[in-house]
């Protein structure tokens, strides 16, 4: 008696004691469901690199408090060009102060420079321009905090340093606003905005106005205002936010859309994104959660059609779930957006190994007349193997994902192997053993529990089934050909498809129409963060999009200087920066803002004059001086381009600002070829930033697309050969049984070509996936063929048996996996869309070439070695084909 029998027997015979034991087990693993919790962060999806740890260096050592800091944009826009009018900018400045003035906001806002907009810009200078003349009149009374020194009070083109005096209170700027008319403050944008200012103040302006406006204009279709406020900070990954800075962030929305209902407002922020990714999780559950339900419940109905099945299936499924999510809490796994699809797999595969172990219990039990506990025992032997070698090709498919660089996705495997092998626990033992005593309970009080498994009359779904069947008995090599030339055009065609790596996968699209129609309880909210960032990154200078040179190492050496300069001159003629409205590029070096300070700050000027023995505007000495001296005038700006430890200067970065559409590869590609002219011996220059980091996570997912599908293959492949010889039969047999699912991988990958559905964060486990689900059909056709083939006289009486007792449960199985992952396709997370699509297609392939391609291969791999095979009932296996 093989293990299969013994553990059949056990099961059977010892029901009611594998029911507490398993009941036990479910109480105490389910218990860390409790401590499961739900993280929308993108950290973990990293990993390391040299990239990665020197941009996570960047965000750490430089900006000095910036790092303990979270940014909302708040951009005001209004296509008649009237933003820098006198009322749109008082209601600006009036917004500016209810967000000083509400508790929720005010709380979290950074002591220094917490709020910096375009109105307050025009407000500072309308009233350094009132000083000015007040003073030239001789009007500012004793004792009067002077806070400009210009000799150019029409223009307004000059400031202070912060050092010198106090920014005007919002009520100031308002006031003083509020006396001049509409004439003399389009004179002051125009001139403070020019293409030409040297005002501190207006070339902040200029980067906070939208790249299509025209300098020395008084009309602009859309100006920025950034609100910076502090955050809790992890001395390993920068600022986190708290559930406080999150708040602020909607009331930040919230009075824009109060205060200001004459324009549009396009509002970006980290923790607005957070709530709107949170919220698109729960409204995607709201509604995919009934779906899969009714699916789920849709299928099963038509396999059973009978309810205590249905109520074991569903009760199953609740526990595989238990047993995964407790799993999952006890090892400290976060639930992310990744792992919404593991609930959807493990639902799917449940109700396939429910749906054989019952369908071939009721076969067993129509046949031979069995007992209830001998009908299950031999059920749980005969269906045991394949569920078995499911188990682990399922497994082994999702454990090959620990391989990738992607802590997320080693995760995602990891969790779904333990909800594979919990579906064969609760499946493969639990259920039975409690069917067991439920149908034997019924029994007693005269319910008839006899029921005919679904696919084994002759019905028009019988029809379809044998559709394989037929093709095999009349030309199985041309079925073959076929397939193989299609496969091959799908194969090359999945070469073309692409790899993308970005976090706007899981920020959701705007709601359909449809959705509009549903009930108040199922209705999303509307999310507007992914439209607002797309046109944030498209109109203005974005902190989103910025890539960095790092240069360590001897940072105070004039060659060092040299290098960097040369550096920003081939940057500002790279395609891929950003060009604000004054025509400058956005490219920032320390000697760019040291040159910048100087005009407003003597001694500033006085250091780098004298640090600059030849005149060409780089110091030749004493560049610590130099930085000291930038320090001194304009240390916030200064730490963000120069890292500093106690008094020696450790690291400098060029930062540049990215333009235009361009993909992460193109950008990172341009700004390597930048760094070059930085290269010198005693520096060790890297390249990183947002773009360059993305670029990177890009190959990272190509690379877990092939290895993965590669290791999956071998492993699978290897443990076929190996379950079949050890089993007794011949191990060709397990290797062909590989070939459908290969042929509907090549299928996959062909169809994410046709649909331009790249291999992304999502999509890179689509290949393992593929393999891991597709292969269970093929083997239980292949077990079930090698069982028939010792019962009967002719392959195709075995071959009929096995799709006619095998078909209609892999069909079940299919609709129903298929289905649970194609409501994925109703998310409003692109990522998880495309994720549900792909992986439902893949369910569908795999059926297909399990009951069409696959008994042409088991025919000619038949005739190939039967007289190897032992004999059916009556006669040897026949070689040769026959007609219908």
């Amino acid at each position: 008696m093989d293990w299969s029998k013994r553990l059949a027997r056990f099961i059977t015979d010892h029901s009611r004691s594998v029911i507490t034991v398993l009941f036990v087990a479910t109480l105490i693993i389910g218990a860390g469901s409790v401590h499961v919790e739900e993280s929308t962060s993108f950290e973990s999806v990293e990993g390391q690199s040299t990239v990665i740890e020197k941009n996570g260096y960047v965000q750490q050592h430089f900006g000095g408090d910036r790092n303990r800091t979270t940014q909302v944009l708040v951009v005001t826009r209004n296509e008649t060009g009237d933003v820098l009018s006198k009322s749109s900018l008082i209601r600006s400045l009036s917004y500016q102060q209810s967000l000083r003035e509400n508790q929720t906001v005010n709380r979290t806002l950074v002591d220094e420079t917490p709020i910096t907009s375009v109105a307050s810009i025009v407000g500072q200078a309308a009233v350094l321009q009132d000083q000015q003349t007040d003073r030239q009149r001789g009007k500012i009374p004793r004792g009067h905090t002077q806070t400009a020194d210009t000799d150019r009070p029409e223009s307004a083109n000059a400031t202070r340093s912060s050092q010198e005096a106090s920014t005007p209170p919002i009520d100031e700027q308002i006031k003083q606003l509020e006396s001049m008319n509409a004439t003399e403050i389009d004179r002051l944008v125009t001139n403070l905005f020019s293409e030409d200012t040297t005002s501190p103040l207006g070339e902040v302006g200029l980067q906070l106005l939208s790249k299509h406006y025209e300098p020395g204009t008084d009309t602009a279709d859309a100006r920025m205002m950034v609100i910076n406020q502090r955050t809790a900070v992890d001395t390993t990954s920068g600022a986190t936010l708290t559930d406080r800075t999150t708040d602020a962030q909607v009331a930040v929305r919230d009075l824009a859309e109060s205060r200001d209902s004459a324009h549009d407002h396009a509002i970006f922020g980290h923790g607005y994104m957070t709530i709107e990714e949170t919220n698109s999780m729960a409204d995607s559950f709201a509604i995919i959660g009934p779906l899969t339900l009714l699916f789920v419940l849709g299928t099963l109905l038509f396999a059973y059609r009978d309810l205590l099945d249905i109520t074991l299936g569903f009760f199953g499924i609740f526990l595989v779930l238990l047993w995964t999510f407790g799993f999952m809490g006890w090892a400290g796994m976060t639930f992310n957006q990744m792992m919404i699809a593991v609930p959807v797999l493990l639902i799917g595969l449940s109700i396939d190994y429910s749906i054989h172990i019952v369908m071939r219990y009721r076969e067993e039990q129509a046949e031979d007349n069995r007992s209830i506990r001998d009908a299950m025992r031999h059920s749980v032997s005969k269906v045991g193997v394949a569920l078995a070698l499911v188990t682990a090709t399922t497994a082994i498919g999702f454990l090959t994902n620990v391989t990738s660089s992607l802590p997320a996705v080693q995760n995602f495997g990891i969790v779904s192997a333990v909800g594979i092998v919990s579906a064969l626990v609760i499946f493969g033992a639990f259920i039975p053993a409690l069917k067991i005593e439920l149908d034997s309970l019924l029994e007693r009080f005269g319910f008839e529990r006899e029921k005919r498994a679904v696919g084994t009359d002759k019905s028009r779904l019988n029809w379809l089934l044998m559709l394989g069947v037929r093709a095999a008995r009349r030309a199985p090599l041309v079925v073959l050909l076929t397939i193989v030339l299609v496969s091959a055009g799908s194969a090359y065609a999945g070469t073309q498809v692409g790899s993308s790596f970005s976090e706007e996968q899981f920020i959701a699209d705007d709601p359909p129409e449809w959705t509009e129609s549903l009930p108040d309880s199922l209705a999303p909210s509307n999310y507007t963060v992914k439209e607002n960032l797309h046109y944030i990154q498209s109109n203005f200078q974005s902190p989103e999009k910025q890539t960095t040179v790092l240069i360590e190492g001897a940072v105070t050496t004039p060659k060092t200087l040299k290098q960097l300069n040369k550096t920003r001159e081939k940057a500002t003629q790279s395609e891929t920066t950003y060009v604000g409205p004054g025509g400058e590029p956005a490219v920032h070096t320390p000697l760019s803002l040291a040159h910048q300070v100087a005009h407003r700050n003597k001694t500033v000027n006085k250091t780098l004059r004298a640090a600059d023995i030849d005149n060409d505007g780089v110091p030749d000495r004493n560049i610590t001086a130099v930085y000291d001296s930038l320090f001194g005038a304009a240390p916030d700006q200064a730490s963000q381009l120069l890292y500093r430890d106690d008094g020696e200067y450790k690291a400098i970065r060029m930062s540049i600002s990215v333009g235009g559409t361009h993909a992460p590869s193109h950008v990172a590609s341009e700004t390597k070829t930048i760094a070059t002219a930085a290269e010198h011996d005693g520096v060790t220059v890297t390249v990183t930033g947002g773009p360059v980091v993305d670029k990177e996570l890009m190959e990272r997912v190509t690379a877990t697309v092939t290895e993965s599908l590669a290791l999956t293959i071998g492993l699978v492949f290897l443990l076929l050969l190996v379950a079949f010889r050890l089993s007794g039969r011949r191990a060709t047999l397990g290797g062909l049984t590989l070939i459908p699912t290969l042929l509907s991988v090549s299928w996959i990958v062909g169809t994410m070509y046709l649909l331009d559905i790249p291999f992304s964060f999502t999509t890179a486990v689509i290949g393992s996936i593929s393999i891991g689900l597709g292969i269970d059909y093929a083997i239980h056709i292949t077990e079930r063929y090698s069982h028939e083939l010792t019962q009967h006289s002719t392959p195709w009486e075995a071959l009929t048996k096995t799709v006619e007792g095998t078909g209609g449960a892999l069909l079940s199985s299919a609709v129903t996996t298929a289905s649970g992952f194609g409501v994925l396709a109703f998310t409003f997370l692109p990522g998880l869309r495309q994720f549900g699509v792909i992986t439902a297609l893949s369910i569908v392939y795999a059926f297909i070439a399990s009951v069409l391609v696959l008994p042409s291969l088991l025919i000619l791999w038949t005739q190939a070695v039967g007289e190897d095979l032992p004999a059916g009932k009556n006669n040897p296996v026949e070689k040769t084909t026959t007609n219908d």
